[in-house]
Order: structure tokens, then C-alpha cells, then sequence
């Protein structure tokens, strides 16, 4: 920027200034005659009261010179910033000088800006570095009530915790203090802070969020607006604004040496008055040298402005530890370069890995080691021939190649790395999509190779090539959905009968849940149960299925027909939920007894916790409520949990019990669990009988019970009640 054209600009604006000296006398009427302007009371060195409670800052300075030249009353209000922004809304006061910003302005007008200040992320020293604002989402952040800190945070969705503090330096204190981890507060105002004050405090990044300063009045007030830009405009242009600038630049534009250049400014300042004084145009030259350096000073500042965007830019869309792009850096590649590699009409797959071990080598052999592999693995893939790499986080990458691909080696190399002194082999889970078709939209694909991995790891599958099969069923998000809102609306259950083989009796029977959705009619068990043990919320079916065993069963005794009614409990309900004091309030509330509830728990939903299953089966056998093996013998270790558990009863699964009569290795099956757990003292239960052959079988193999078709179905309260009461034969049908 040079001379000539910095001398136009403010010429042209000093021009302005004339003609708007008319439209200023025609808003005079609007304007009172005693300016209020209010701000922060601790805002050094903008303004702020002081020990002997004057008010005082370069603001402050240039409040009072925009009403003398007209020879108005100016009265200043020093608060707390919250309270400013209060008196300003309800019109308690008339002017406050803030940040400009798009939400503010819905409610104020701004002048022109008079100084541009950034905002800076402060830590204890020592801290290590923060690469973007980002990154604080979910920690304790200290901020400014009401300031423009805590706006931007919002306007930007980042969800941190706010520590709000009632000025910029309680911010900086509450970090001191550990009430928060970061403070995000005006960086100019808190480097002077913190180098006055001795705050064991420092910068942990690059500035931020450069905004202009202006003065704002109430959108309701536009010719206010109008005087004060007008003024404003004449105090810049008469070059008093710079002398009050100068006055408080050095503390401003903080820095250890601000004392000797304050002298030298002193010194300058006395020479273009000697200059003044003995040329006749030392006012001109004084303007000129100031629009010089001011220029100078300006230029610099864009630069360095410039050098902290451009790397704010790079590291938002790269990961600091790995060198390679984020997930919106990535994306952003796999569109510019899908689009040039379609035209050319040359396939592209692209890969979603997962490192699977990191967890393991995280709790093994610490976080940096677990950091050096992920940084390693990205080094490793910057150097092959891909065409795009990403890095989404925790282990997660993301890799676009030329061609096709039928396995991990030929694309990817998996030799051992070396990380801290150790050959260590990554091992990933991997999912393969293809670009193809000229409308190939990038966001699908990406889905549908992190849907490819996500379904391989559900499989034990370290390499899976995505297909429509993979995708969700999107009537399930609506089941999950309206499980949630309708509360147990069109749950009920019903039961299935158990019949003892010695006497003919019913004995007990499992209570089964069904669902009749409103819109979807009825819903299998086998659909619904599953979607909600997979969205956690089986916990609530499980106890409403108790609750309606617990009464129904208390209604059975009440009847002089006592029956056991068996629950089926999942490993959420037996890990995840308190589920001895579920039973506890069933029992209570109905007042049912224990004897007349029965747990059923697979094999598969104890593997993960044996020993903490084994301490709440123990607490309900010590309540008397007996538990139960389901589906036994299609699991792991089941003989193992015969003597770990507090077991009285065994069901035998129906894929061996359907089909005994024809397969021999199933008959022996049944034989063997049949008189093992007579050796155990426990019950035996057959399930999915549906012939009296093989009911006639299961009594000569000396089979407790009976649960399957052959004798009935699963039957509504009412119709049990009717069956309760029969004794039965091979060859009789209850429901008939």
C-alpha cells in the first residue's frame, strides 16, 4: 500500500465527513444531549475503573473526545459486561463498544471499526499446544458471560462446558485455579494480564477469531447510529483518534520492551512538534507518518493474520499426529479427484481400516506408544501410491486407490513397524467400496465402506466388500423409535405351557412378550427383541415382562393355582442393569413370591462376565427365585457353568430336541444332558417337541417336561387359566 493512495482514501473520507455535517443536523433532534456510554469496569487497557475509581482506557478517551467538539455531556458507566449488554438492550444506556459479529448485529448498529482485536486459547504453562478451537469440544472452558467468546463458540457448535466468569481476567484466574482446563479470552488484553500480573499462563495456539472493535447503539436508534458514525468519522480524519491510539498503544500491542518505546514515541512526538513549530506543516507530516506506519503496522499485521489463517486452515482439515487429512479434508479429495478419475473413466475403490489391535497396545504398552503406531501406519501410507489417505481418528483410516482389489495385501502394506524400540504387525479391519457410474456420489460410498467394516467386525471379518445386504432396515430406526415414545403401548404377553411327563400336569410356562404396533400390526419377538437388545433398550422390555409375570403369577396363586412362570433375561439385564432389585419392586408391588418366578439366561449372555453373573444369580437363589440355562448346549463351556451357577433347571435347546428321532449324534445329545443333570439334581425342560413320538421318547429317556407345540402354543391369560387345570396324555392337544 503506498503514500499516494492512503492520502486519496483519507481525503476522500475527510470529504464524507463534510457532507454528512448536514444529514448530522437533521438527526440532531434524536440525539440526547447527554451521551451514556457503558462497558466493561475491567477491561485494561481498552477501559476500566482503577484503585481510586476513575475511569480510564483508550475507549474512554475516545468516548469523551466524540462529544466535545459539539459540546455535549458524556456520562460513562463502567459494569460488569453482562450487565452492559443488558442496559444497552432495555435502553438504560445509549452506546457500548464491543465486537462486531453477525448475532449482535440483529440487535445493535455498528460504526466503523476503530481497532481489530483476536481472541487467544490460554493453558497453564507447560501445557501442550492446541491446533484449532475444535479441539476443546467437551472440556472445561473459562469464558466471558455474554461475550463474544461464548457466542462464537455456539455459533460454531462446539459443545465444550463453559466456566462463565464475570471479566476477561477471572477467565485466566479460573484456569489457575483448575476450575477450568482452558481459557478462551481477547488475546491483546490477556497477554498484558499475564505478563503484569505474573499468571503462571501462556498462549496454546494461534490467534483467533480476528474481529473488528466498534461502538453499537440499539437498532431502534438509527439516527443515534448516524451522529456517532459521523463523529467517529471526524475524530479519525482530524487525527485525533491516533493521538489517543499512540497514547495507549504500547499497552495495548503489549510487549516486555512496551516501556522503551513509549520513550521513543515521546521523542517522536516532541520532534514533529519542534517540526511543527518551525516548518509551518509539521501537522501534515505528523498525519503522514502516521498514516506511514500505521500502514506499515497494518500490512504487518495482514501478514501475520494472513500466516495464521493459512495454517488454521491446513490443520483444520489435517490431523497434527498422523500429517494426513481429517475426515472433511479427505472428503473433500475423494470428490475432486473421483470426479477427474470418472471422466477418465477409470475405476477407484475406496478403503475404510481400522486399526483393531490399538486398544490392546494402548492398555499393553501406554498412549504414546499406541500414538507412535498411528503415527507410523500414517508415514507408512503417505509414502504408497495412493491417490487419497485421511486419518478420521482412534485408529480409523481412509484410503482411495486406482483399480480393483480382492484382498488387504494388495493394496496395503502389513510387514511389522517399528515403534519405540518394537517390531509390532498392525493388523486392520477393513471395508472395500467402488467409485463407479458418472452420478457416483462420494458421501454414499464412504457410508457404504465404513458400513462394509463395521458389519466385518461384527462378523469376525477382517476384509468385507460392501453389498446392499449390509445396509439397515429402515423400518427398524421407526420400531426403535416408537418403542421409546409409546412407553409400553401395545405390549402385552402370553404363555406357553410347561406339562410335567409324570403327571400330565401344567406346571409352569414362559411368559412370552408379543407387540401389536399401531401402524405395523404385530411385530414378531424374533424382529423387535433384537433391535432393542441392539439400541439398549432391552432393559425395558425385560422389566415390564417381569412386572407382568410377577402379577400374573401372584393373580394364579391368588386362584389357588400356583404356576411358575419363566422370564427370559439377556447379558444387558444381567451385566448392564441392577436386575436383583428390579425383581425385589416386581415381587413387592404385586406381592408375588418367589418361588413363583424364574429366570431364563442363555449360555451366550454369560460368556462375557461369568464371575459377576455368578454373584447375581447367587443373590436371586438367596431371594428364592430359581434360575434357569436356556437353549443348553449351543454355547461354550457348558459344563463349566453347570458347576458355576446356581442353576435349578436346564432347557434343552429344539435344534437338538426336533429332530433326535432322526439324527442319532442329537438323540445321544439329549441322553447325555438328561442324565447329567439328573446327577446335578436339576430339572430338565425339552423345547420344540412337535410329535408324540418324540414325546414318548423324551419320557423314556426320563425327561421332566415339556414345552413345545405337540402340547400347545403360547396362549393368552385366559385360555391358560382353562389348561391349568387338565391333566394331560401323549396325544392330547390343549388348544384343541
Amino acid at each position: 500500500m503506498n503514500y499516494k493512495n492512503e492520502r486519496k482514501r483519507w481525503g476522500w473520507v475527510c470529504g464524507c465527513a463534510v457532507l454528512f455535517v448536514a444529514s448530522v443536523a437533521c438527526a440532531k433532534s434524536t440525539v440526547p444531549e447527554t451521551i451514556i456510554f457503558a462497558g466493561d469496569d475491567n477491561y485494561p487497557p481498552l477501559q476500566w475503573v482503577d484503585e481510586s475509581g476513575k475511569n480510564r482506557g483508550m475507549i474512554f478517551e475516545l468516548e469523551k473526545s466524540l462529544v466535545e467538539r459539539q459540546g455535549r455531556q458524556s456520562e460513562h458507566r463502567l459494569m460488569d459486561w453482562a450487565a452492559a449488554i443488558d442496559q444497552l438492550e432495555s435502553g438504560e444506556v445509549d452506546v457500548v463498544a464491543m465486537f462486531a459479529s453477525k448475532k449482535r448485529s440483529e440487535k445493535f448498529l455498528f460504526t466503523t471499526p476503530f481497532y481489530f482485536l483476536t481472541h487467544g486459547i490460554y493453558g497453564l504453562r507447560g501445557s501442550p499446544g492446541v491446533s484449532d478451537v475444535a479441539s476443546l469440544s467437551g472440556k472445561r472452558v473459562a469464558l466471558e458471560k455474554k461475550g463474544y467468546a461464548e457466542e462464537a463458540l455456539s455459533e460454531n457448535h462446539i459443545a465444550v462446558i463453559p466456566v462463565l466468569r464475570e471479566d476477561f481476567e477471572a477467565a485466566l484466574r479460573a484456569v489457575i485455579n483448575g476450575e477450568a482446563e482452558f481459557a478462551v479470552v481477547p488475546q491483546q488484553l490477556a497477554n498484558r494480564a499475564i505478563a503484569l500480573k505474573k499468571m503462571d499462563l501462556q498462549p496454546l495456539g494461534p490467534p483467533i477469531w480476528p474481529r473488528p472493535y466498534v461502538f453499537a447503539v440499539s437498532a431502534e436508534r438509527p439516527g443515534l447510529h448516524e451522529w456517532l458514525q459521523n463523529e467517529l468519522g471526524l475524530v479519525i480524519s482530524s487525527g485525533r483518534y491516533y493521538d489517543i491510539f499512540e497514547r495507549w498503544r504500547s499497552q495495548i500491542e503489549w510487549s516486555e520492551k512496551a516501556g522503551w518505546w513509549r520513550y521513543k514515541w515521546l521523542l517522536l512526538g516532541l520532534a514533529g512538534v519542534l517540526l511543527l513549530a518551525l516548518l509551518g506543516y509539521g501537522y501534515s507530516w505528523q498525519m503522514r507518518n502516521l498514516v506511514q506506519r500505521r500502514t506499515r503496522d497494518l500490512e504487518e499485521a495482514l501478514d501475520s493474520q494472513k500466516k495464521a489463517e493459512s495454517e488454521l486452515r491446513h490443520w483444520a482439515s489435517h490431523d497434527r499426529l498422523t500429517g494426513l487429512a481429517t475426515r472433511a479434508g479427505f472428503f473433500s479429495q475423494l470428490q475432486t479427484i473421483s470426479r477427474d478419475k470418472v471422466q477418465q473413466k477409470k475405476s477407484c475403490v475406496l478403503l475404510v481400516l481400522k486399526l483393531t489391535d490399538l486398544n490392546e497396545i494402548i492398555c499393553a504398552l501406554g498412549f504414546q506408544i499406541g500414538e507412535g503406531m498411528l503415527a507410523a501406519v500414517g508415514q507408512r501410507f503417505q509414502k504408497q501410491n495412493f491417490l487419497a489417505v485421511g486419518h478420521f481418528g482412534r485408529g480409523v483410516f481412509a484410503v482411495l486407490a486406482e483399480g480393483t482389489v480382492s484382498s488387504i495385501e494388495d493394496l496395503i502394506d502389513v510387514s511389522p513397524l517399528s515403534v519405540g524400540g518394537m517390531d509390532m504387525e498392525p493388523r486392520f479391519g477393513v471395508g472395500v467400496a467402488r467409485l463407479e457410474g458418472i452420478q457416483c456420489d462420494v458421501t454414499e460410498v464412504l457410508r457404504q465402506a465404513e458400513t462394509a467394516m463395521a458389519v466385518g467386525a461384527s462378523r469376525r471379518r477382517y476384509w468385507m466388500h460392501y453389498h446392499p445386504g449390509m445396509d439397515p432396515d429402515p423400518q427398524a430406526l421407526f420400531v426403535i423409535r416408537d418403542f421409546r415414545r409409546m412407553q409400553g403401548e401395545g405390549l402385552s404377553v402370553c404363555l406357553q405351557p410347561q406339562v410335567d411327563l409324570s403327571s400330565g400336569t401344567v406346571v409352569g410356562a414362559e411368559v412370552l412378550v408379543r407387540w401389536n404396533h399401531p401402524s405395523l400390526g404385530e411385530l414378531s419377538p424374533a424382529y423387535f427383541v433384537p433391535l432393542l437388545e441392539r439400541a439398549g433398550l432391552i432393559s425395558r422390555l425385560t422389566e415390564y415382562v417381569l412386572h407382568e409375570a410377577v402379577r400374573i403369577a401372584a393373580g394364579l396363586r391368588h386362584d389357588g393355582l400356583p404356576t411358575c412362570l419363566s422370564v427370559n433375561v439377556s447379558a444387558v439385564d444381567l451385566l448392564g442393569t441392577d436386575l436383583y432389585r428390579v425383581v425385589l419392586q416386581a415381587l413387592e408391588k404385586y406381592q408375588g413370591r418367589p418361588e413363583d418366578l424364574r429366570l431364563e439366561m442363555t449360555e451366550t449372555s454369560v460368556i462375557s462376565d461369568p464371575e459377576k453373573v455368578s454373584e447375581v444369580v447367587a443373590r436371586l437363589a438367596e431371594l428364592g427365585v430359581e434360575c434357569s440355562i436356556d437353549d443348553f448346549g449351543v454355547g461354550f463351556s457348558s459344563m463349566s457353568y453347570l458347576r458355576q451357577f446356581a442353576v435349578s433347571e436346564i432347557k434343552i435347546d429344539r435344534s437338538f430336541v426336533s429332530d433326535m428321532l432322526e439324527e442319532d449324534a442329537h438323540y445321544a445329545i439329549v441322553r447325555a444332558v438328561i442324565a447329567l443333570a439328573h446327577e446335578l439334581n436339576m430339572t430338565v425342560v425339552a423345547e420344540g417337541p412337535e410329535d408324540n413320538d418324540t414325546v414318548k421318547a423324551l419320557m423314556d429317556l426320563g425327561c421332566d417336561r415339556i414345552q413345545g407345540y405337540v402340547f400347545s402354543r403360547p396362549v393368552p391369560l385366559s385360555a391358560f387359566y382353562d389348561i391349568r387345570t387338565r391333566t394331560l396324555a401323549v396325544g392330547d392337544r390343549l388348544e384343541a
